[in-house]
């Protein structure tokens, strides 16, 4: 499995199909083969595409068995590079077609593209394709994507026997398929892909030592582009007016007082008590009320939900991954960032984990588990359990659209601050003007690995300061009024700032956003929290993205 990969070449343009490689699946007594089978090739324009394996002759697993979806996300996988060679934003499909006379029901089959996982029964049918020498009895879309210009992108493929398949529906059962990607032809409602035909991209290189250089200068607003851990990321500057989204509902529960029981037809309603008593003594007779206390003893209390608020969310950037980071548009309640400060860990998003959360084994959030558990362990600070415990009550409904990546809880070592204490690197990087959209690995001062913070892939978040320089908030000095980012209170960010130490007590110290001046509070602060999501990147909408006609979640 640790060979050389293989790469073969292949060339494709706009609406021209270009099918990779043949793949099949045995389940046998819980067995597996895969193996290629061979590749077509065509050659066009515009796009270079290359296929590679982890070795030469395909994979076979053995004595194979149903796989938990964290276990097959383990698999190995097949890699397909994909390079736009044009000067235009265009959008793809990775298309499964099943072979006739697979017995393996799609209901069993789980088939993941980079970290988006599906069962094949769930993903989306399309018109069946026509391929040479292979009989195609269906054909899926199981992941979609947006590439930039001049940009280079991998896909990774993999699939795995659902673990809720039994015996006698997986036993020496079988399933052939061909992965074809195509371009997708004309319009297309991609979120990503609105973004990137909607904006023109900016090519100057923000004046990051100044925050956002002129908080009166609306022309440098816009989307401009730089790199994450991911790869080519896509970020919204200034004051832009385009990157509204509506998904997802408030679900408010309010009290109401019903004053008239005595007379059905002309029961009245109100949400307000005073409201209620000022009518019983004015109006208690309309209501079939004798005295004016008879009134009063009957107002009755009621539960009444309101559901029909929308949430809206500013874009912040298309991801390396291709996910859409959103931040909501207003706070949705206050939080300390840890009921505790004396601690170096309390900056932490998580803490005491088993291992630390870096680039090459980031900590995950189960979020199929009803706690939101840690594979790598450990604790959650107060605002973890706060906003996912806001994502379970309020995002629920939606939760398919939104996906699991990456987010930076920077708390690698600084320096020294001179009082026993010591900065962290996001300080530093925001202090000398060199903001980064890739995450440093949580090392302390004397280069051993810290099991606190790091990076996570979460569903649900902050905004770290160095996304907030990014997005063109001047830091330290004042958070100007002409910018999507700006909220009239102060909220947390995701970023540690410092430790104060001396003899008697350790103080942690996390970056927050204020409108006023300053830039930092203790872990036990209360602030308010607004929270960061990232939709999938396959995810379609309807509007423009303004105020007035945001975009809209399919």
């Amino acid at each position: 499995m640790k060979e050389r990969k293989r790469k073969i070449t292949v060339i494709t343009i706009i609406g021209i199909m270009l099918i990779l490689a043949i793949t099949t699946f045995t389940y046998a007594i819980w067995s597996r083969t895969h193996t290629q089978t061979g590749i077509n090739k065509n050659t066009y324009a515009c796009f270079d595409i290359s296929y590679e394996e982890t070795n030469g002759t395909g994979i076979t697993m053995d004595n194979g068995f149903p796989q938990t979806d964290e276990q097959g996300m383990q698999n190995d996988a097949y890699e397909v590079q994909i390079t736009n060679t044009c000067d235009t934003v265009s959008t793809y499909n990775v298309i499964l077609n099943k072979e006739q006379g697979s017995t393996l029901k799609d209901e069993h089959l789980k088939v993941a593209v980079d970290n988006d996982y599906k069962l094949l029964s769930d993903a989306t049918k399309t018109d069946k394709r026509t391929i040479d020498n292979f009989n195609n009895e269906a054909s899926y879309i199981i992941g979609t994507g947006v590439i930039g210009p001049k940009q280079t992108k991998t896909i990774q493929i993999r699939s795995w026997m659902d673990k809720d398949t039994s015996e006698e529906d997986g036993e020496n059962k079988n399933f052939t398929f061909k992965i074809t990607i195509e371009n997708v032809v004309g319009d297309s409602n991609l979120l990503a892909g609105k973004i990137l035909t909607s904006n023109k991209l900016r090519t100057e290189e923000p004046d990051f030592s100044k925050g956002y250089p002129n908080s009166a200068d609306t022309s440098l607003s816009g989307l401009y582009k730089t790199q994450d851990d991911d790869g080519d990321t896509y970020y919204f500057r200034g004051n832009v007016e385009n990157n509204y989204v509506q998904l997802g509902t408030y679900k408010k529960t309010v009290s109401g007082y019903h004053i008239g029981y005595y007379n059905e037809n002309s029961s009245y309603a109100v949400n307000d008590y005073e409201e209620a008593l000022q009518t019983c003594k004015s109006d208690y007779n309309i209501y079939g009320y004798s005295t004016e206390q008879e009134c009063i003893e009957d107002i009755q209390t009621e539960q009444m939900q309101v559901l029909d608020n929308p949430i809206i969310w500013r874009i912040v950037r298309i991801n390396g991954d291709g996910s859409i980071r959103l931040i909501a548009n207003s706070a949705i309640d206050i939080s300390m960032f840890h009921v505790d400060s004396n601690e170096n860990e309390y900056v932490g998003y998580t803490y005491n984990n088993m291992k630390p959360c870096t680039k090459s084994d980031r900590c995950v959030i189960n979020y199929s588990d009803e706690h939101f558990t840690n594979t790598h362990g450990g604790s959650n600070s107060t605002i973890k359990e706060e906003l996912e415990k806001w994502y379970k009550t309020t995002l629920n409904e939606v939760d398919s659209k939104i996906a699991l990546t990456s987010f930076c809880n920077d708390t690698s070592y600084g320096s020294e601050d001179g009082s026993n204490g010591f900065f962290y690197k996001s300080y530093e990087r925001i202090n000398s003007g060199n903001p980064s959209l890739k995450c440093p690995d949580p090392i302390d001062q004397n280069g051993n690995s810290k099991t606190y913070g790091g990076i996570y892939e979460l569903k649900i978040g902050l905004l770290n300061i160095d996304e907030a320089m990014y997005g063109g908030l001047e830091i330290g000095n004042y958070l100007q009024t002409n910018n999507y980012l700006n909220h009239k209170y102060n909220w947390w960010s995701l970023s540690p700032y410092k430790i104060v130490g001396n003899t008697d007590y350790n103080r942690s110290i996390v970056f927050y956003f204020n409108y006023v001046s300053n830039i930092s509070k203790s872990t036990q602060d209360f602030l308010d929290m607004v929270p960061v999501i990232n939709l999938k990147s396959d995810v379609t909408v309807t509007g423009s993205g303004t105020a007035d006609d945001p975009y809209v979640v399919e």
